[in-house]
């Protein structure tokens, strides 16, 4: 913030001349435009401005800028924002222009907009003026109409007919701590008392551009002047009122309170200041750059009391709240090296100067103006002032760098010198300090030289030199002054000296030590205050001695610097000059820890911060008068009361850790807890005080790590690189350049230890050495059940790997044993039916028939779970054709469905691919089995096949769904696990192993599907398979025909070899074989049949695979050596998977497990005569 002084004075009721100097925040400070709209203060002391490119929030230090994002609908709606408003709940309201009006709500994240698209009732998005009643938001715009938004959001329309007239254009609102509502247009005022909405007569309805609600008064400032109305609804013209109108061009844009019962106006011509009911003066000077031809649109008197203006093209200009304290004038003549002071104490007020031509003036501090003398002494012209007095005759003693020393009688005028040698100061050298004593003498001190002079005649009395008298000790005299009897006192590197009159010599002050003092000054309490290097102490007198009542250092703000002089106010305050500026050390302000300093510097409107030795000058009036060495002179008021107490608001902006070697941010609300591993935690504060950044201090304490407070600086950032491990609270303050100190902000922090410190840890590195005890004693019984648990696990590997044989060997024995059998059951039972029976012989064989094939079901099914549970299912990964597979599938159940009378439907999506990838046998066993399971329980109706996509290009689903009885939720529930048959009521008279389900769902989930089902009592049951097959484009396998293969009568007699060790199974074979015309040669090993084979030729062969001596498939690889052409159907009693592809390896061209049907010989042997009876090779 750049700083600009005032070039004018003001002329007020005020102690010193009134000298405003603004500073100024410009664009290189971050301020994203000069066009300022609007300025607002929230809660939590964070200034808002609505600018030309955005809304910007100030805190002193820095700015964050919201601007519109054409991705985010929740930003800025454009970032030209002309109004702006902060309602009860802490939300920022703004208006762009011509974009309507936006709400940024309390957590600053989002914008919620109310434009015409989305509140058709909002007819004009022109908004100038933004207000609020309450928990009301109200605003107007360009085309006149009013609109408010309640608590919960909704926009309303405020019915306006009547009031105003169709042009008017709603300008300004200001609101009443009661709710009351003031709206001004440029059609007139109006009035919103929480029940009507009236319009209100004033004195000037010329078109309204500003209202404000002042201290219970409104303001208002039309094209016509300014107006006021009071408590009673009495309205006032001020006397300027017509200076500020479109008549004088200067219409006022905006109207704030001063603070003091007087009024800040920004108008076309700049900023201007009330007095009563004397004519507003500027505040903006031409000749400096904030010029008064510059508009100042809005003002804002912030929390703290400083007030804001806008400047377009230069920025934002703050004034703090205290301005008039302090004022700063040129000397009248130039200070040189500006190491002498040319200020006198006037006996009635004021200060006496030497004026360039020779004459002396006096000083009024009050209004800053000079009244010169009426005579001149040439003697005058050119001296070089050094230090003056008056005494109690009027007559004014001047030392300088010409004569040494000077006397003025002011009443005659007559002007003296001291030629005599015994009279004259000593050489190289002029006055430093100059005092008048109880009894009429001037002292004065040179160098290191004190000089006693009668106050008649100005001759010297006596002289003192510092170093070499025995009761000057010392080498330096530090300041020359008054004792409170009015004897001189003087102050040096020994300490503080008075002088003695009765014994004519200076003695030590009694009770004070003899230690440097560099200043001394005595308080109106009698009590007396030295300075030295960073310590001030206050003595207080005891009988004949003085006793240390207050010791004052870093801790309370005072400055480690050396003393230029030192003076006490009225109110007990010290008042330092230094090098480093001025300092105001207030001991009521001062606590423990807390600063009761204040440094009045550059932004106080001090021209320099280097004071002149021995040059503060306090007058009866409380100024306070000091010259720097830039040859101008500070004025300070040092009875003006400080602005009002206020409490700062103090906020953390940044913590953050380096944590994984990268710097973290951690949530700057609640109790923090960190991580063992993070370092170099780091803390930023900032205090929101606005007039003087560069005057805040911050003192910081870690509880749990620091004993006490650390003392008040300028940083805001604290970084702590390593905490141990504990409970923390880092507690934060700051304090402005004016001392209002912030509440303590605390913030808790904990740091776990490592974890092998933790509680955790040390329990776990007990156990530990327990445990290496406890290993160290067991080693040997360690070593030794090692080696007795791997003999087990060895023992455990062969009996399992037994187990595994024995149940695979029992899986393929129990498969051959039980076909075996169950092909002459079932072969011969076929037999039987081929015979002329009657009806009930027929039904006897119908039934075995049905049972056998029934037991034959339950055992493929209890070998396919055994093969399952065992780990030894393998699915095939093919491309098959899918409407082929479905219409073996139909093929097979339609006349199931048949034979019961139920009509069968097939439903196929067209959008399923030609084929899918994956095992088709086993997807024809999942369809068989539920549609056999649906015609099984369909007493009547429909069963019906559904296929259709999984999801697009993946996948299949089908469904299968019947009219039938329909299952509980309780049938549901066990309807898929092993035997069970659709639960324990209804549907087990059906009969049924309950295999065939969990089958299914054992199937589809080992091709990663599963199966399901939907259905409830009367209303059928839909069973739907989903399989995640891959689409194929086409089939690389084909699957055999659906139709049944052609009959006996279609092939010609053939000559068969059957090799079948089993005499009950070639019997069936062949009688089936026989039935169909043919002539059947049977043998009971492969020796017999290679004889055979000798004997005569075959067209076909069919062997068993497990004959006694060579096998089968030995059998065929021997005749495929031999070079013997003989299609072999292989006909085995094996349940493994391997046995097909094994056959067919050995050279067989067809295979079949038993048992057989005579239908399934035929087709055997008709795939057979469609290869054209070619030899099957491998």
């Amino acid at each position: 913030m750049a700083w600009a002084g005032l070039g004018m004075a003001v002329a007020a009721h005020a102690a010193v001349p009134e000298q405003p100097r603004f500073g100024l925040v410009e664009g290189g400070d971050g301020l994203p435009s000069t066009e300022i709209a609007g300025i607002a203060q929230d809660r939590e002391g964070y200034l808002w401005l609505a600018t030309g490119d955005g809304l910007a929030r100030y805190d002193g230090a820095g700015f964050k800028v919201w601007r519109h994002d054409p991705r985010d609908a929740a930003s800025l709606p454009g970032n030209s924002v002309q109004a702006l408003y902060i309602d009860a709940q802490d939300r920022i309201w703004v208006s762009a222009e011509g974009r309507g009006v936006s709400m940024l709500d309390a957590a600053r994240q989002r914008f919620r907009h109310y434009r015409t698209g989305s509140h058709p009732q909002l007819r004009d998005e022109e908004v100038f003026a933004l207000s609020g009643r309450r928990d009301e938001v109200w605003f107007g715009t360009q085309a006149g109409q009013l609109y408010r938004i309640d608590a919960a959001g909704a926009l309303a329309r405020v019915d306006t007919a009547g009031l105003l007239p169709p042009d008017a254009h709603v300008m300004a609102m200001a609101s009443t701590p009661s709710g009351e509502l003031w709206v001004g247009t440029t059609g007139g005022l109006l009035h919103y008392d929480g029940a009507q909405l009236r319009r209100e007569a004033m004195p000037i309805e010329d078109g309204l551009f500003a209202l404000a609600w002042i201290d219970g008064r409104l303001w208002a400032s039309s094209a016509a002047g300014i107006a006021w109305r009071d408590a009673d609804g009495e309205w006032h013209l001020p006397p300027w009122s017509r200076r500020f109108g479109t008549e004088a061009g200067n219409i006022a844009w905006a109207i704030a309170a001063a603070g003091d019962g007087e009024y800040w106006l920004g108008s076309e011509r700049g900023l201007w200041r009330t007095h009563g009911d004397a004519d507003p003066v500027p505040m903006l000077g031409e000749q400096v750059p904030l010029s008064r031809r510059r508009n100042v649109m809005t003002l804002l008197r912030g929390q703290d009391g400083g007030l804001w203006v806008p400047l377009h093209g230069r920025g934002l200009a703050y004034l703090r709240a205290d301005w008039k304290r302090t004022a700063v004038l040129p000397l009248p003549v130039e200070l040189g090296d500006g190491v002498y002071c040319p200020l006198v104490q006037a006996a009635d007020g004021g200060l006496w100067q030497v004026e360039p031509e020779g004459r002396l003036s006096r000083l009024d501090t009050r209004s800053g103006e000079r009244q010169a003398l009426p005579r001149a002494w040439p003697a005058l012209r050119a001296m070089p002032v050094t230090a003056g007095v008056q005494d109690h005759r009027g007559r004014l003693w001047l030392g300088n760098y010409l004569t040494g020393l000077a006397r003025i009688d002011l009443a005659n005028g007559q002007y003296w010198t001291w030629q005599d040698p015994a009279d004259a100061t000593p050489q190289y050298g002029a006055p430093g300090w100059m005092v008048e004593d109880a009894h009429g003498d001037i002292w004065l001190s040179v160098l290191n030289t004190v000089q006693r002079r009668a106050g008649d005649s100005g001759r010297v009395l006596a002289a003192f030199e510092f170093g070499r008298d025995a009761q000057l000790p010392g080498a330096q005299i530090g300041q020359l002054g008054n004792g409170p009897d009015g004897a001189v006192w003087l102050s040096g590197s020994r300490g503080l000296h008075a002088w003695d009159a009765a014994r004519q010599r200076f003695v030590p002050v009694p009770g004070l030590p003899a230690q440097d003092v560099e200043a001394f000054a005595l308080a109106p309490d009698r009590s007396l205050w030295t300075y030295r290097l960073g310590e001030l102490v206050q003595w207080r007198q005891d009988g004949a001695r003085w006793r240390q009542a207050r010791r004052m250092a870093a801790a309370e703000g005072v400055p480690a610097t050396e003393a230029m002089d030192l003076r006490v106010d009225a109110l007990g305050r010290i008042w330092l000059a230094t090098r480093r500026g001025l300092w105001r050390i207030d001991p009521a302000a001062a606590t423990v820890g807390m600063s009761a300093a204040r440094a009045f510097g550059l932004r106080d409107g001090l021209s320099s911060r280097e004071f002149i030795r021995g040059c503060l000058r306090m007058d009866r009036d409380g100024v306070l008068a000091g010259a720097t060495v830039d040859g101008n002179l500070l004025l300070v008021d040092t009875r003006m009361p400080d602005p009002a107490p206020v409490t700062p608001p103090l906020r953390i902006e940044e913590i953050s850790v380096m944590r994984d070697g990268q710097r973290t941010a951690l949530p700057v609300q609640g109790t923090l807890t960190l991580r063992a591993t993070d370092r170099q935690l780091r803390v930023a504060a900032r205090l929101l005080s606005f007039g003087d950044g560069q005057g805040i201090r911050y003192r910081w304490r870690m509880q749990g790590l620091d004993e006490a407070w650390s003392d008040l600086d300028s940083q805001a950032l604290r970084e702590f690189a390593l905490l141990p491990p504990g409970q923390y609270t880092l507690q934060i303050q700051g304090v402005d350049a004016q001392g209002n100190a912030s509440n303590v902000h605390h913030l808790r922090l904990a740091m776990p230890p490592p974890w092998w410190r933790s509680h955790l840890g040390l329990l776990l590195f007990g156990l530990l050495a327990l445990l290496v005890v406890w290993a160290i004693a067991a080693l040997y019984r360690q070593r030794l059940r090692t080696r007795h648990a791997w003999q087990l696990a060895q023992h455990k590997r062969e009996v399992a790997e037994q187990a595994s044989l024995a149940k695979s060997h029992f899986l393929a024995t129990l498969g051959h044993e039980v076909r075996t059998p169950m092909t002459g059951v079932l072969g011969m039972t076929e037999l039987l039916l081929q015979t002329p029976l009657d009806a009930r012989q027929h039904g006897y064989a119908s039934a075995i028939d049905t049972a056998g094939r029934h037991l034959l079901r339950l055992v493929n099914d209890a070998l396919d779970l055994a093969r399952i549970e065992a780990g030894k299912l393998s699915l095939e990964r093919r491309n098959f054709p899918l409407h082929a597979l479905l219409e073996q599938a139909m093929a097979l159940a339609r006349p199931l469905a048949g034979r019961k009378g139920l009509a069968f439907a097939c439903e196929i999506d067209p959008a399923l691919p030609p084929a899918l990838r994956g095992d088709p046998s086993r997807v024809r066993q999942i369809l068989l089995n539920l549609l056999s399971n649906a015609i099984k329980f369909t007493e009547r109706g429909t069963v019906t096949l559904r296929a259709m996509p999984a999801t697009p290009g993946r996948g299949v689903v089908f469904e299968i769904r019947d009219t039938g009885p329909g299952l509980s939720t309780e049938q549901q529930a066990g309807l898929f696990r092993r035997f069970e048959q659709g639960g324990a009521h209804g549907r087990t008279r059906q009969g049924g192993s309950g295999l065939g389900l969990a089958i299914c769902r054992e199937l589809a989930t080992a091709m990663g599907g599963h199966v399901g089902v939907e259905s409830a009592p009367g209303q059928g049951a839909c069973f739907r398979v989903e399989l995640p097959l891959p689409w194929a484009a086409q089939a690389d396998v084909d699957l055999d025909a659906a139709a049944p293969a052609p009959p006996v009568a279609s092939l010609p007699p053939l000559r068969l070899l059957l090799v079948e060790d089993d005499d009950t199974v070639a019997d069936v074979v062949r009688g089936l074989l026989h039935a169909r015309g043919h002539r059947v040669t049977r043998v009971a090993h492969g020796l017999a049949a290679l004889a055979e084979l000798q004997l005569q030729a075959f067209d076909v062969g069919l062997f068993d695979l497990d004959l006694p001596g060579i096998d089968g498939l030995a059998l065929v690889r021997q005749l495929r050596t031999m070079g013997v052409v003989l299609p072999v159907i292989a006909l085995t009693a094996r349940s493994d998977p391997e046995a097909e592809p094994q056959a067919r390896a050995a050279g067989c061209a067809g295979f079949l497990r038993k048992p057989v049907t005579g239908q399934a010989l035929a087709g055997a042997l008709a795939a057979l005569d469609l290869q054209a009876g070619a030899p099957a090779t491998a």
